[in-house]
């Protein structure tokens, strides 16, 4: 296995939790749910929190575009 996909085997449950915790919060708080926003919810849950790097790749998986 490639270092590269090592490193993302490892953080993938982390992303995973990031991600689903922003979707969660969506739903509880009956928003909308779409890249934007749990992008958005995203920034928010972590605002105060020095960010580590799950919570950066989660992002950057939200930034990528449609191909």
């Amino acid at each position: 296995m490639a270092i590269e996909n090592k490193f993302f085997a490892e953080l993938h449950p982390q992303i995973v939790e990031v991600l689903g915790l922003a979707v969660m919060q969506l739903l509880v708080e009956r928003r909308e749910v779409s890249r934007e926003s749990i992008s958005e919810m995203i920034q928010v849950l972590w605002q105060e929190v020095d960010v580590d790097l799950a919570v950066e790749l989660a992002l950057d998986v939200l930034s990528l575009s449609k191909e």
